[in-house]
């Protein structure tokens, strides 16, 4: 089992490695929005006579909602308007109801980036209307230098689009960056860009995300010397 690493000294190896931007998914690497995801899409497979169990949502976890709805549930343009407005309204009501929490030690990760004066970017696959509404629950808005959602790409993970198109907003080589994600098609997105990848074992479990140049259960405790000492062996 590969575990974190404790908390340790400065950043030589940083340069050594070229990282020069932190790529952060959301759902479910920085935001505990796993379950509430999964219940708005259940209800929305209800909507259109459908049932939806965990084990056949869990492949859909980094999708973009419109392919999700096209592919699974076969809906027309207008129709797929309706139902992805419909889920976001059930996703809504159920946060509402049962809260939203940022993943444990998230924010501590975020504060030692910020330190480092490495550049920080958010590219998650949820429509800019939720992203918004976690991010306004959860004040992480200040941490990210740039902000790319899935409606600013044409293709969902595990194409690299969406990192991408991160990296070109931030300016910086694919090479130069870092991405830290919880599920197998974010990985695969990462890998596809060219980039290095943290995976934390919050939605999935290690063997699962067996691509990832590094595999962490938590962010407590994590030194960022021996992350890039580590992914230097890479």
């Amino acid at each position: 089992m590969k575990e974190s690493f404790l908390t340790n000294g400065s950043l030589e190896t940083k340069d050594m490695l070229h990282i020069k931007g932190v790529i952060f998914d959301m759902d479910g690497t920085l935001i505990e929005t796993t379950e509430a995801d999964y219940l708005a899409w259940k209800r929305v497979f209800t909507d259109y006579h459908k049932e939806l169990s965990f084990e056949d949502y869990f492949p859909l976890i980094g999708m973009k909602s419109a392919i999700v709805v096209q592919s699974r549930l076969s809906l027309d343009e207008e129709e797929t308007k309706k139902a992805l407005s419909q889920k976001m309204k059930y996703f809504s009501e159920i946060v509402t109801e049962k809260g939203i929490q940022v993943v444990p030690y998230a924010i501590k990760f975020l504060k030692q980036l910020k330190a480092e004066n490495l550049k920080i970017a958010l590219a998650t696959s949820s429509r800019q209307e939720k992203m918004n509404f976690v991010l306004q629950l959860t004040n992480l808005t200040s941490y990210f230098d740039i902000i790319v959602t899935g409606d600013l790409v044409q293709k969902s993970k595990p194409a690299p689009d969406i990192f991408l198109k991160a990296a070109e907003k931030l300016q910086l080589k694919p090479e130069d960056c870092l991405v830290v994600e919880d599920a197998a098609n974010g990985v695969k997105a990462a890998k596809n860009a060219g980039m290095k990848c943290v995976a934390i074992t919050t939605t999935h479990t290690e063997d699962l995300l067996q691509q990832a140049d590094l595999v962490i259960n938590s962010y407590e405790d994590l030194d960022l010397q021996k992350i890039f000492t580590e992914l230097q062996k890479r």
